[in-house]
């Protein structure tokens, strides 16, 4: 658990159109103590907080960030509850709560991709044409990182096959990083000299589990349907040696 009480104290003090030395002034410490609270090198005596929650009228818990953190909880909770219904094939439940937890956290880009994934599954039209508006809609929110970008990305892409929508599939396609800019493969080059390598297998055991998957589910395939890893995630423990996921990888290529 971390508190984030030195960008809460940051935000409160400019919203009132404070300076650091202004603070420091009216609560007797120095404009240096204001600054290492505010960047997280140091935290206020425990003695001042509540002073502090009082001048810039909020509670202990919001000056700390104690809402925050079980607001985060909060919401993890709902999102495991919501992949174990998805997981055990209760879909519209899942929808249902999906929906109750967007109304209950709007600004939460997770639980909007969530209940975007959810609509998925129920397959209908409407559902998915749904989703899709969801999934724009997470694309154009703030704060939005990277990672989730290019999963929403990805489900967008096979919601457009699925409505036949085949040009902004193409395009959304496009419109994705080229593999040699994964995470994958970027993770080996923060390590160095054996560590390099031992991180390069990794990275390359990993990406060889996931093909093999892909190749097994390649038989039963179905245009357009989201793969239940995209919601559920991967399991990457190798379930057979390096040379068999090779061997898999190799017959497939030759057939």
């Amino acid at each position: 658990m971390k508190i984030s009480i030195g960008t809460n104290l940051k935000n409160l003090r400019q919203k009132k159109g404070m300076t650091q030395e202004g603070l420091a002034e009216l609560l007797g410490v120095s404009p240096q103590a204001v600054s290492r609270w505010e960047n997280d090198s140091a935290y206020p005596d425990i003695t001042l907080l509540p002073g502090l929650a009082l001048f810039f009228d909020v509670s202990v818990d919001a000056l700390v960030g104690m809402d925050e953190i079980r607001r985060g909880e909060a919401v993890a909770e709902l999102h495991t509850e919501i992949h174990n219904l998805v997981e055990t094939g209760k879909i519209e439940e899942a929808i249902r709560l999906a929906r109750e937890s967007v109304k209950r956290y709007p600004g939460d880009t997770g639980l909007l991709v969530t209940l975007g994934e959810t609509l998925a599954h129920a397959g209908d039209a409407g559902a998915v044409a749904e989703a899709v508006t969801l999934f724009k809609r997470a694309l154009a929110m703030d704060g939005v990182s990277m990672k989730a970008k290019a999963t929403v990305s990805a489900n967008l892409i096979f919601l457009y096959l699925r409505l036949g929508r085949t040009e902004e599939a193409a395009g959304t396609v496009k419109s994705l990083s080229h593999v040699w800019e994964s995470r994958e493969v970027m993770l080996p080059e923060l390590a160095e000299g054996e560590e390099y390598a031992k991180a390069l297998g990794e990275a390359i055991r990993k990406v060889l589990v996931y093909f093999v998957m892909k190749i097994e589910l390649a038989e039963g395939r179905t245009a357009g349907e989201i793969p239940d890893y995209f919601q559920l995630g991967v399991d990457f423990t190798p379930r057979m040696s390096d040379e068999e996921l090779l061997r898999r990888v190799e017959v497939f290529l030759k057939q």
